[in-house]
């Protein structure tokens, strides 16, 4: 089973609903999420708006990058354009990456709140219906550079 992480800012809203919707909808892929400035809560209105389609994130907890440091990651996709300029080149070195940017809505409605969800959700929908764990790490890179946002 390959691990992917799923990188943000503060990991408290768009990483967090990956790695959920991830581990709710596959065994095939083991999802963790972090960030490169953690801001150490789970955003509320991410919990509830995940929880509406089923999802409950509310044991998740934010982390920071640096947490991971020494772990195998084998898939990193950074979510936010932070993360992606300030991800650490030690997590990079082995992992198959790509950069899919979602908007930062903390501090917006719950209205916001479900359409980054919906939109989260549909991106990580494709990726599921072409991953297959059997393919090879060009195949993977290639799928998700595809999906590249």
């Amino acid at each position: 089973m390959r691990s992917v992480i799923f990188l943000c800012t503060a990991n408290a809203i768009r990483s967090q609903m990956a790695e959920g919707y991830i581990n709710a909808k596959t065994s095939a892929l083991k999802a963790y999420s972090g960030g490169v400035q953690p801001c150490g809560y789970v955003d509320k209105d991410a919990i509830a708006v995940m929880r509406e389609i089923g999802i409950d994130i509310s044991s998740q907890r934010s982390k920071s990058v640096d947490e991971f440091k020494g772990k195998k990651i084998d898939i990193v996709i950074t979510v936010s354009g932070t993360a992606y300029h300030d991800c650490p080149e030690w997590l990079y070195q082995n992992a198959i990456n790509a950069h899919w940017g979602f908007k930062d809505v903390s501090g917006e409605s719950r209205r916001q709140y479900r359409a980054l969800r919906d939109e989260i959700k549909a991106h990580l929908d494709k990726f599921l219906a072409r991953y297959d764990p059997a393919q090879t790490d060009e195949e993977v890179r290639a799928l998700l550079r595809g999906l590249s946002r």
